[in-house]
């Protein structure tokens, strides 16, 4: 995992085993993840997600819900509460 917090936003990388550990966590578990074993791409900003790639297709698709629920676990307590993307995660 990788990440790059800028003024208005940040960046992330997540590696296959990244997303894989987060879907299989014991006691919070993603049973039917999407992400689960792939490369994610994040890019946010004060108005929310601006870059997305899966496995380096910016053409991939995903569900918003996990999509937004692993960015929020892996960022929480990473941003600042004044952070213009905290609010867009509800994260800080």
């Amino acid at each position: 995992m990788r990440t790059q917090i800028h003024a208005t936003g940040f960046k992330l990388w997540l590696s296959a085993n990244d997303t894989y550990n987060w879907a299989t966590k014991t006691g919070a578990s993603w049973p039917c993840s999407e992400l689960s074993g792939k490369r994610v791409f994040v890019e946010y900003d004060s108005n929310g997600l601006c870059d997305l790639a899966i496995d380096g297709s910016t053409e991939s698709d995903c569900s918003s819900t996990e999509l937004g629920a692993i960015v929020s676990d892996v960022m929480a307590g990473k941003l600042p509460a004044n952070h213009p993307s905290a609010c867009v995660l509800g994260c800080a």
